[in-house]
């Protein structure tokens, strides 16, 4: 009788730690091919499920290629999250603000990671705390190149809909391969579901904008159906231009070295992006 007791009291916890709902979560795990690099596109999505006065007992773990976990490698910092609140774990926050585009905002934090974030689209994660794995994407003792959760060049993301099970929680895929080519998310094949249910895209995907000519060694028009009240330019590495002038529509590139460049237009409370060659 004791034997059966004790076989009881072990299912019965069991099944309550599989089905208790941690603090912390992973929403979304990441690995855009963007054209300023491909590290770059790297990032973790993680999602607040009740208050966090301290963030910096979670950590994160990247397997690469299937040799299994290799303990903490980013640390959080001290800091509290509020319950629902979406934190983004990235490589690169400039070019990751570039790529998102108007939803970039519906993260409450942004964190960047260095090489400590270093997924390559068949790589399992691990979610820390205190030293103990609470959460696991994908297999850590696997390749996840050729499998159903398998997110090169695309991302993966937390949906009861989704088919694809890890520690009791359902996953979708954007497809692999489906950023490539694309300079935001709205544009790709596979919008980001944090972007797609966002009612900015909405506004984002009727706005009319475009630059002309492009190429261009001298000068570019913009033409939009609303008020540009300000531009932002990047280079091709994520890096902020400065060396060019703006008036009345009218953007001199004429001193911009040669290459390809990131336009973001700022105007009735969005931002729109194009990409153009300065040859």
């Amino acid at each position: 009788m004791k034997k059966i007791f004790s076989i009881f009291i072990f299912l019965f916890c069991t099944l309550f730690t599989y089905g208790q709902v941690n603090n912390l979560q992973l929403q979304g795990i990441i690995d855009f091919d963007l054209v300023s690099a491909g590290y770059t596109g790297k990032a973790i999505h993680l999602k607040a499920n009740s208050n966090i006065p301290d963030l910096s007992v979670y950590g994160i773990g990247v397997a690469n290629n299937g040799n299994g976990g290799d303990g903490q490698e980013y640390l959080f910092p001290q800091m509290s999250l509020q319950s629902g609140d979406y934190l983004l774990l990235v490589r690169d926050s400039s070019v990751m603000s570039i790529y998102f585009d108007v939803c970039f905002v519906e993260f409450d934090h942004v964190l960047a990671a260095s090489n400590a974030i270093d997924q390559n689209g068949n790589d399992a994660i691990e979610l820390y705390k205190d030293s103990m794995v609470i959460e696991t994407f994908g297999d850590i003792n696997v390749d996840g190149t050729g499998t159903a959760w398998e997110y090169l060049d695309s991302w993966a993301y937390k949906d009861p809909s989704g088919s694809v099970t890890f520690s009791g929680y359902n996953w979708i895929f954007g497809g692999v391969e489906c950023t490539i080519g694309s300079v935001t998310t709205q544009a790709s094949s596979c919008p980001y579901p944090l972007c797609s249910s966002s009612s900015n895209v909405y506004d984002y995907n009727n706005r009319s904008f475009s630059i002309f000519p492009n190429p261009s060694n001298e000068y570019i028009k913009l033409d939009a159906d609303y008020i540009i009240e300000s531009i932002i330019i990047f280079n091709a590495m994520g890096q902020k231009i400065t060396n060019f002038e703006y008036e009345d529509n009218i953007l001199d590139v004429k001193n911009l070295p040669n290459g390809i460049y990131v336009l973001n237009s700022i105007g009735d409370k969005k931002t729109i992006t194009q990409t153009f060659i300065k040859y």
